[in-house]
């Protein structure tokens, strides 16, 4: 009465079921995985980020420093003359 194809879906059809609900539980464990990754990745280029910025402020500062006593060396040293 049954076919053979019917036969044959019906005594398997239940773990194909379970194989691709297990796949999909699998992908989205592995998505959340990289996800977070990636979070962790993105919140380290942030702190460097800002570290750059901070040192670029420092350096800008010392620059500024140093051009004010190069200033104040030149003079001293014509006065030494």
């Amino acid at each position: 009465m049954f076919s053979p194809l019917l036969n044959i879906v019906m005594q398997y059809g239940g773990a194909v079921m379970a194989g691709i609900v297990v796949s999909l539980i699998c992908k989205a464990y592995f998505a959340s995985q990289l996800q977070g990754k990636i979070k962790g990745y993105q919140s380290d280029i942030v702190k460097s980020h800002s570290k750059i910025l901070e040192l670029e402020a420092k350096n800008d500062q010392l620059e500024k420093r140093l051009k004010e006593l190069e200033g104040t060396f030149n003079k001293d040293r014509i006065f030494m003359n």
